[in-house]
């Protein structure tokens, strides 16, 4: 008899909780009224955090060892991680031309650490 008692006055309780809300959740949260961030407000620096973050970082250090002239020419590899991580592959025609690649690298918004894992020249 108690028991029957207890599952009634939670049945009303639950009936009546969930019958004062909209959109189904005790909240309220529904679809309409989450707010959803704009990507373009979000800096470069948060992006690599994410894979595509990662390869859209790794495109903005590709562009800036381009737009050098000193290394326009080279057959640098740039891979992209998260967390910021780039990795510079290949081989630079001299030694001062990999410091440059590695410095430029590391001047872009985002990037954490520079992995030199390119050949001796």
């Amino acid at each position: 008899m108690q028991l029957a008692r207890l599952s009634l006055a939670t049945f009303c309780g639950t009936t009546l909780l969930l019958a004062g809300c909209s959109g189904g959740t005790p909240w309220g949260a529904t679809p309409q009224n989450i707010p959803v961030p704009h990507i373009e407000n979000i800096p470069a620096v948060m992006d690599a955090g994410t894979t595509a973050g990662a390869q859209r970082l790794a495109e903005r250090v590709r562009a800036k060892l381009a737009a050098e002239p000193r290394l326009a020419n080279s057959n640098l590899r740039v891979e992209g991680f998260e967390s910021g991580v780039i990795i510079l592959n290949g081989s630079p025609p001299s030694a001062e031309e990999r410091s440059l690649a590695v410095q430029t690298a590391r001047q872009v918004p985002g990037v954490r650490d520079v992995v030199d894992r390119m050949a001796n020249p």
